[in-house]
């Protein structure tokens, strides 16, 4: 199955919590890692959710490379094909964006999905987690309007 769309994430998350369960969220960092955790979902017949860090984005652009937004689009990419030969519903999600990395790597993420939603693709990433648990709580707040405004567009579920 490919990626799962909005709606299936959405009801992916429904079923969850109707059934107060959920699902393993296995942070990735190369293609390796995928690999073992699209099998390792595939083996219990479980959806999952394949998630990047900031660090993973970093580590999975080459350690000559350094870019974290490069590294997590790659994966991401590949996820995206990988995921076509399994049975299970894949959902990917970026974790624990800290508010000195939105503009380097939250917001390439989002203009990547806006850039595939115009030629008819399907969104890069389902969610983004923005951590702004640092700032005061009005520059969160103002913050994370601002990113859900422009997730919300592009049918990406802001955490």
């Amino acid at each position: 199955m490919p990626i799962a769309t909005y709606e299936q994430y959405c009801q992916m998350l429904d079923n969850a919590k109707k059934n107060k369960f959920a699902y393993p969220a296995i942070n990735v960092t190369s293609i390796a890692t995928l690999n073992a955790a699209l099998k390792g979902f595939a083996d219990a017949k479980s959806d999952g959710i394949i998630q990047l860090s900031t660090g993973g984005g970093k580590f999975a652009s080459g350690l000559n490379v350094g870019d974290m937004a490069f590294g997590a689009q790659v994966i991401a990419e590949a996820a995206h094909r990988l995921a076509e030969k399994y049975n299970i519903l894949i959902a990917l999600h970026t974790d624990h964006c800290h508010p000195k990395y939105v503009d380097s790597f939250l917001l390439p993420l989002i203009e990547e999905t806006e850039r595939r939603r115009a030629q008819g693709l399907p969104n890069l990433f389902n969610s983004h987690m923005f951590d702004g648990s640092e700032l005061p709580l009005n520059e969160n707040m103002a913050k994370s309007k601002e990113l859900m405004e422009r997730c919300a567009k592009n049918e990406i579920i802001l955490e």
